[in-house]
């Protein structure tokens, strides 16, 4: 996907949890850029999509973190799985797949 060369780096810098606060003070947030370049920035719609894919991403972050008191094996395995997933699927598809991946995790679990 040629989408996913231009998002990767912000997927990863997401992931690992860097902050971003600093881009926007220096007038590189995608707003601020998107006003220089009016010719080839995005569409509404396609901003709205990689808002939501943004959310996901937090979402994913957050399902990876779910336990910090001790070791969790399931998110152990969903943050080793999801940058491999995210190679090749959007957030929001691998933040399907891995909040189904942890409940079936956690499901057989408990049945042991």
């Amino acid at each position: 996907m040629t989408w996913m060369r231009f998002v990767k780096p912000l997927l990863l810098t997401v992931l690992l949890g860097m902050p971003l606060s600093s881009v926007s003070e220096d007038g590189f947030s995608y707003a601020e850029v998107a006003k220089r370049y009016p010719a080839t920035r995005l569409d509404a719609e396609a901003v709205e999509e990689f808002e939501m894919h943004g959310e996901c991403l937090v979402g994913l972050k957050q399902l990876i973190f779910v336990k910090r008191d001790h070791f969790d094996p399931v998110a152990e395995w969903i943050n080793y799985r999801t940058f491999s997933l995210l190679e090749q699927y959007p957030p929001c598809h691998v933040l399907i797949m891995m909040q189904v991946a942890r409940s079936e995790l956690m499901d057989g679990e408990a049945a042991q």
